[in-house]
């Protein structure tokens, strides 16, 4: 099972190949933004991958529509959208990196 590194709260989960991050995330309890309620069409639930980026799929429809809207580098991901892969991944989730609350 892929770990994923969340650098704001310096913890590691396991997520099961093929969920989302946010899906794994909230099934450990981690508070994560998602006002759209993981519809791809709000942004709040943004992540910086920094490490394990090329290990994951392309962005889908729905997440390259919301991207381009917002300018977003490729290393910015819709944690509601991206599916971890069988690599680690360490993350930012960048609503706690800027000391929002979920």
């Amino acid at each position: 099972m892929p770990t994923v590194r969340i650098i704001e709260i310096d913890r590691e989960i396991d997520i099961p190949e093929g969920q989302t991050i946010l899906q794994g995330a909230m099934a450990h309890g981690i508070a994560f933004g998602f006002v759209c309620g993981g519809n791809a069409a709000c942004g709040t639930c943004l992540v910086k991958v920094l490490e394990g980026l090329d290990s994951l799929g392309k962005r889908n429809p729905k997440e390259d529509f919301l991207a381009k809207a917002m300018m977003l580098d490729s290393e910015f991901r819709l944690g509601c959208q991206t599916e971890v892969s069988s690599a680690p991944l360490v993350i930012s989730i960048v609503s706690m990196a800027r000391g929002e609350r979920a």
